[in-house]
């Protein structure tokens, strides 16, 4: 095949996708057998620079001072309605962000830390290019 054909077909193969972000904000926290306070988390929730699986992501948690990058693992609906980001357990803790339908999400926090099992924030998420 000549070098020009090669082009033109390289031109015609529809583009990968590019990868989207999730910006998710909480409003709302809440603790076992506790009542509910206001919150002001944010997650910010990507694809992984170095993934070689299109299920490898990243959430990063907490402000610029207190960054924090956690590897999690894509998991969709089939119907395409909702996906989950779950983390590998790390320090007793691991975090599961679920994002719904017009970007309803619940983030929780599981963990062994005595008198605090889990945590979960309700809020919502946008779409980032």
């Amino acid at each position: 095949m000549t070098r020009s054909a090669l082009l033109a077909l390289a031109l015609l193969a529809p583009a990968p996708a590019l990868a989207v972000g999730y910006e998710c904000s909480y409003t709302r926290y809440c603790v076992e057998e506790r009542s509910c306070q206001p919150s002001g988390l944010t997650l910010t929730i990507r694809p992984r620079a170095d993934a070689t699986q299109p299920d490898e992501w990243e959430m990063e948690t907490g402000g610029a001072a207190s960054a924090r990058v956690i590897p999690v693992r894509q998991i969709r609906d089939p119907l395409g309605d909702s996906q989950s980001f779950v983390s590998p357990m790390e320090f007793d803790s691991i975090h599961l962000v679920s994002i719904f339908k017009r970007g309803i999400t619940r983030y929780a926090m599981h963990n062994s830390v005595e008198g605090i099992q889990s945590q979960s924030f309700h809020g919502t998420c946008e779409i980032v290019p």
